[in-house]
């Protein structure tokens, strides 16, 4: 019997414990939705991403998103409670570093302007977590681009044709 009353703290703090430390999908999402919300206000259009789940303290996961020059965009990641430090990292296709989030913090986003055609390729690094932490990813795009293709671009200096403008 005092062997059993010596093991309920025991278990009791093992069950604490582990219950704290479980991922929770729906806390990172509902995190990620609430930090979309500034970005909504600034006009952008945000789009849940297929890259969502569970890392422990050093994995990382990329993501490719393709981007338009002169638009901007915007890649917010949220984490559970047992996410302690979430670090993102946005380079070019060529392997160019564009920008990062590596504060200490269990939300992460960055911001950027494309200045090319193509494709960004994003990182999300769980630097540090408590047990498997779960995230969610959100990618916002705002602006229209502008369409320069050879169908859309006039010839300069061109008269109108004859009758153009006049009423018939």
């Amino acid at each position: 019997m005092k062997l059993i009353l010596k093991l309920i703290p025991a278990a009791a703090l093992f069950v604490a414990f582990t219950s704290s430390s479980k991922a929770d999908p729906r806390e990172a999402e509902d995190v990620a939705y609430r930090m979309a919300q500034s970005y909504v206000a600034k006009s952008f259009s945000m789009a849940p991403t297929d890259n969502s789940g569970v890392l422990g303290a050093g994995q990382a996961i990329r993501f490719l998103i393709p981007v338009t020059k002169g638009l901007d965009y915007v890649f917010l990641c949220a984490g559970d409670q047992s996410a302690l430090d979430l670090d993102v990292y946005v380079y070019d296709e060529v392997g160019n570093l564009i920008l990062d989030d590596r504060r200490v913090s269990r939300y992460a986003g960055v911001q950027f302007r494309a200045g090319y055609n193509g494709t960004a390729v994003v990182y999300l690094h769980m630097a540090r977590a408590n047990g498997l932490a779960s995230y969610y990813v959100l990618v916002g795009r705002r602006g229209t681009a502008k369409d320069t293709s050879p169908s859309n671009v006039g010839p300069a200096n061109v008269p109108a044709p004859e009758g153009a403008g006049k009423g018939k």
